[in-house]
């Protein structure tokens, strides 16, 4: 196993921790409505479809082009799913009926951690990315998958985690004016930021 794959990994989990992402700030805004622990089978829906993909991704690696249409396919889908999650966030931070969160948010599951995996553009391109660059230096075939898929999803769980523990606290000053408002028109400009950003990078 080389190490410069390994590490590159591990570079790619840490800025992941960090990144306010589709995943991250849904599991942020969902602990400050519902709380952390509501978060669990959310971010269990979220794990399994990132492995799904991993293991999609991986036999179909050979098969894929770079440049191709599916390519192009993936990124539109990938922008228009991250710039609507991040217009709603912040209509949600822009709207009166904010103060009454609780009841106009709904409580999210696996389903809905699920689907989103499948509907993130951007996650598929990662992942396509991933398997064409390391899948050999990992091993190849079922091993590889399974290994590049434990140590990104064991990072995107532990990312997810964090930022809903950052919801929870958030959660605990609700009460003050305005700060709900303000909270969430600020992760979903984090969000709208970073989607302008990658979809600049990818054309």
């Amino acid at each position: 196993m080389p190490w410069e794959s390994l590490l590159f990994l591990l570079a790619l989990l840490c800025a992941g921790l960090i990144t306010p992402g589709p995943n991250n700030l849904t599991c942020t805004v969902h602990a400050v409505v519902h709380g952390k622990k509501s978060n669990v089978s959310l971010i269990t829906g979220m794990a399994v479809g990132f492995v799904s993909i991993h293991f999609i991704c991986g036999f179909a690696v050979d098969y894929f082009e770079d440049d191709g249409p599916i390519s192009t396919i993936m990124d539109i889908v990938g922008s228009l799913f991250m710039f609507l999650i991040a217009f709603a966030i912040i209509y949600l931070g822009r709207s009166e009926r904010i103060q009454d969160f609780p009841e106009i948010i709904p409580r999210l599951g696996f389903k809905t951690g699920l689907l989103m995996q499948y509907v993130n553009g951007k996650e598929w391109m990662m992942v396509f990315m991933l398997m064409s660059m390391f899948l050999t230096d990992f091993g190849g075939g079922v091993l590889g998958i399974i290994i590049i898929s434990t140590i990104t999803t064991s990072g995107g769980v532990l990312a997810m985690i964090i930022w809903s523990n950052i919801g929870e606290k958030i959660k605990s000053k609700t009460s003050q004016p305005n700060f709900i408002k303000n909270t969430f028109t600020i992760l979903g400009s984090l969000l709208l930021i970073l989607s302008i950003l990658i979809t600049i990078r990818s054309l």
